[in-house]
């Protein structure tokens, strides 16, 4: 789920050093290190375990069976014709590449079908939490859950997110009645090469069980494998994020809150959860900033393994305490290290954008630098008293705008043809931080931006390399990838291995071709050539986001891709897109994952 905010824009800002402090703290702090202390209340909470094989076999559902096929390989496809551009030039002008080579194997994955069966509704978007280890894949989305092999063949047959995470059915009718269970949304997952260990999270908001309406209490959803198996037992925790006070909670401002699309990543200490905070009954309320979530990822992983016992306390980090031109800092992406690379010495980095909720509807003016944030003394939360500092930075990058819609190809779409209406643009949210990747002392990230001006305006990838310095950091790469022809490219991610080689992924559409999954090579930047459709699309979007009888245009697209190394040299992308096959009656998004060898 992304909260649109219409009301704040960030403008470029001037060079600065910051720090915060303890949760709940009112102003940002500048010219010195504040050590932030642990809160004594602020403890998970074990919520039991579930096996996840034995789940599958025996699926708390509201409708049929889940399906037990394999992934469906789709056909290979000649790429996108597109520009590497390496400039500072925020419109670049693509200039066609001809190089190619064959696109990796790929198959469909979780459906719209899919995440119906499983839950009782359709769902869109169906936001992309993919990771990979050693030939398995793991595909978490809006609300399904799936495991395969690399060669497309599920382990498992797919689960509802609720019932995984051992929560009611989102809806369960017996046919006289209908009840409503939890909220779920913006799932990822990680697999951590230093412990072995799986971790799933999920933003839970809690419903009246009569109405579906939110309910005054949130929470971010975390589960741990007991083992390296990942169809085996799970440790399930929960971390309080109403933040009104209540059960250790800091009181912030407009709450009882959720915590809007939580985002993770880990060093050798820590597992992190970086997310955005939004009032859950005032929807005209100003978002409060962003709220980091340090835990022991030792402690958790034991915890998960010995059935809750010693579960770990967290350190709770209230970002929105620091302003970037007079507004509180969100949508701070935390860094993954590569399976068999080194990880940051002691401390966990993180990057984010000025921009706040930069959507190009709502007067976005977009930004020309990133903020690196850097917490140090990560080993600290390993002990009794967890003293942590985090510090941010600015760096200034090449700019970049928010993206306006993406078009897709004029095809034929049943829903919007019985509604009366025409194929609707595909919405591609705002340009904030995606997926951070740490290697060698540099992170690497990118997000959408708008590329090319009138008439020829889409939307693009702007792409960044970070050197980081102690604290400070650098640009120490940058530039834009754009398609011709009108195509744009939406939520790209970055995945590499322990050599720097990898791609950058992202779902690709235009005036002449259906919305796809596609890739580039990524060799610390773009390495040129033609963009590779590796899953090609067949059909437009047709889902009932897209319609104004269920409240569209644009038509809702996920909020993420994700690329992951799989610690074998391989580098797996999920992305989605719009397969020929069967569909539900309101929604046909497909997802596609895809493995790519530098």
């Amino acid at each position: 789920m992304r909260i649109r905010s219409s009301w704040i824009t960030f403008l470029t800002v001037a060079a600065a050093t910051s720090v915060v402090g303890l949760a709940g703290a009112g102003a940002a702090f500048a010219g010195a290190r504040i050590a932030v202390a642990p809160r004594s209340s602020a403890h998970l909470t074990y919520r039991g375990t579930v096996n996840l094989k034995s789940l599958a076999a025996n699926p708390r559902s509201v409708s049929v069976t889940p399906k037990t096929r394999q992934g469906t390989p789709l056909a290979r496809k000649s790429g996108v014709r597109a520009a590497a551009v390496r400039t500072t030039n925020p419109n670049p002008t693509s200039e066609p590449l001809t190089s190619q080579t064959g696109p990796p194997l790929g198959f469909v994955g979780l459906s719209a079908t899919d995440s119906g069966q499983l839950n009782g509704f359709d769902l869109e978007p169906p936001d992309q939490g993919l990771c990979a280890h050693a030939g398995t894949v793991m595909e978490p989305v809006n609300l399904a859950f799936d495991i395969y092999t690399e060669s497309g063949e599920r382990l498992i047959a797919p689960v509802s997110l609720n019932s995984f995470f051992g929560l009611a059915p989102a809806v369960s009718s017996n046919g006289k009645n209908t009840t409503y269970g939890p909220f779920l949304s913006d799932p990822r997952c990680y697999y951590d090469q230093q412990t072995g260990r799986w971790f799933v999270t999920i933003l839970e908001i809690d419903t009246d069980p009569y109405t579906g309406a939110f309910a005054n209490h949130s929470s971010e959803l975390i589960a741990v494998s007991a083992t390296s198996d990942p169809t085996g037992n799970y440790g399930l925790f929960e971390l309080d994020s109403t933040n009104d006070g209540s059960n250790g909670t800091p009181n912030l401002p407009n709450c009882p809150c959720l915590g809007d699309q939580p985002r993770i990543g880990a060093d050798a200490n820590g597992f992190y959860i970086s997310d955005d905070v939004y009032s859950l009954q005032n929807s005209s309320a100003n978002g409060d900033g962003g709220y980091l979530y340090a835990i022991s990822k030792q402690e958790l992983v034991d915890a998960a393994a010995a059935g809750g016992q010693g579960t770990p306390s967290y350190v709770g980090i209230y970002l929105g305490a620091v302003t970037i031109d007079g507004y509180p800092a969100n949508a701070v992406q935390p860094a993954e290290t590569p399976p068999k690379a080194a990880y940051p010495s002691d401390r966990e980095y993180f990057l984010s954008t000025p921009d706040f909720n930069g959507f190009a509807t709502s007067g976005g003016s977009g930004a020309s630098s990133v903020v690196l944030w850097t917490l140090l003394n990560t080993s600290a939360l390993n002990s009794g008293s967890p003293g942590v500092t985090l510090t941010d930075a600015i760096v200034p990058s090449e700019p970049f705008t928010p993206p306006p819609n993406a078009t897709q190809k004029t095809g034929p779409h049943p829903l919007g043809q019985s509604l009366g209406e025409p194929v609707e643009p595909l919405n591609v949210d705002d340009d904030r931080m995606q997926q951070v990747e740490y290697l060698s002392g540099g992170l690497y990230s990118s997000l959408e931006t708008g590329v090319g001006s009138g008439s020829s305006a889409r939307t693009g990838a702007a792409w960044f390399a970070v050197r980081t310095s102690g604290t400070d950091g650098t640009m120490a790469r940058q530039g834009y990838l754009a398609t011709g022809s009108g195509g744009s490219l939406m939520y790209p991610a970055i995945g590499l291995n322990p050599n720097g080689h990898g791609a950058m992924t992202f779902s690709v559409t235009g005036p002449a071709t259906y919305p796809s999954a596609a890739y580039v090579p990524f060799d610390l930047g773009p390495t040129g050539g033609v963009i590779r459709v590796d899953g090609p699309g067949s059909l437009p979007e047709d889902g009932f986001t897209c319609y104004p009888q269920y409240g569209g245009p644009p038509c809702r697209w996920g909020d993420y891709s994700a690329a992951s190394s799989d610690g074998s040299g391989h580098i797996v992308m999920g992305d989605e897109m719009i397969a020929d096959n069967q569909r539900d009656q309101l929604a046909n998004w497909n997802t596609y994952i895809s493995t790519y060898t530098p």
